[in-house]
């Protein structure tokens, strides 16, 4: 039976191929079903050499079961440093290791919201998961897709579109697609126009840059709105043990400090100090 205990994993690469201009889809066989939540993600290491010495966090974009034990999980990243540069060059065959599912995903529990999914530069590969989970709940729920360029948008053939329209909306910086102006504008925009009943059952799921999550925040705070975020803290274990990740969140009068990668990455937006 599928599970979401935290496993290590030998795996090897069934593809890894560059979609669009600057992302990458990587498919990796693994000897059992995993299951997770969306949020969630794994710690990915198998470039040759030592250097860097510590694994990636990439977040988990799909999984599969097949008869035989035929079963694979897929990421979509894109190449930031070293260790993304390394693995984009991987090929075919070659071996990964993996430590996942890690982390807390989103709480998608709660009915009768209404769902923005926001995602910023490759956040897109944290929220689509979400959108699939919500489509399957028959859950209502639309998505706000930002970046600075038209070539910097997730490729048509990984965003879930769904059928209703008007649930995909794109955000240019500078233009070239969708809406003219930053993926917060837009969805500040958006949220002006939402009665105060409306705004009272929204629930913003939002992953990218901690100045657009904070900007939602305060959005989100303004109209009464639940906002959840997921930090893209840079992190070295993974599992909770080198505290090298900590976030500070609002506790009583106080501060306490939290693990991105064990109590996040995902946190209601209403307690992160930004």
């Amino acid at each position: 039976m599928p599970h979401n205990r935290m496993q290590f994993m030998a795996g090897r690469i069934l593809r890894n191929e560059p979609h669009g201009e600057i992302f990458y889809r990587l498919e990796v066989s693994v000897p059992g079903p995993v299951e997770f939540t969306p949020g969630q993600f794994a710690m990915v290491s198998g470039w040759p050499g030592n250097d860097p010495l510590l694994p990636r966090p990439l977040a988990i974009f799909h999984s599969r079961s097949a008869p035989k034990g035929k079963c694979a999980v897929e990421f979509v990243y894109k190449v930031v440093g070293r260790g993304t540069a390394l693995l984009s060059g991987m090929h075919p065959g070659e071996p990964l290791s993996l430590t996942l599912p890690l982390g807390r995903g989103f709480d998608l529990k709660k009915g009768g919201r209404l769902y923005w999914l926001v995602g910023g530069g490759v956040g897109f590969s944290t929220v689509f998961p979400a959108a699939a989970a919500l489509a399957w709940q028959k859950a209502e729920f639309e998505m706000f897709l930002g970046s600075r360029t038209r070539q910097q948008l997730p490729p048509k053939e990984l965003t879930p579109a769904g059928p209703a329209p008007g649930r995909v909306h794109l955000c240019t910086e500078d233009g070239t697609a969708g809406f003219y102006g930053r993926v917060t504008d837009a969805v500040r925009e958006r949220m002006a126009s939402l009665s105060a009943a409306a705004a009272s059952r929204l629930t913003i799921l939002a992953c990218g840059p901690r100045e657009m999550l904070k900007e939602l925040a305060l959005a989100a705070a303004d109209r009464g709105a639940e906002m959840q975020a997921s930090l893209e803290n840079h992190m070295a274990c993974g599992f909770g043990v080198c505290w090298g990740c900590v976030v500070a969140l609002r506790d009583g009068e106080g501060t306490a400090y939290r693990r991105v990668c064990k109590e996040g990455p995902v946190f209601d937006a209403r307690e992160v100090v930004w």
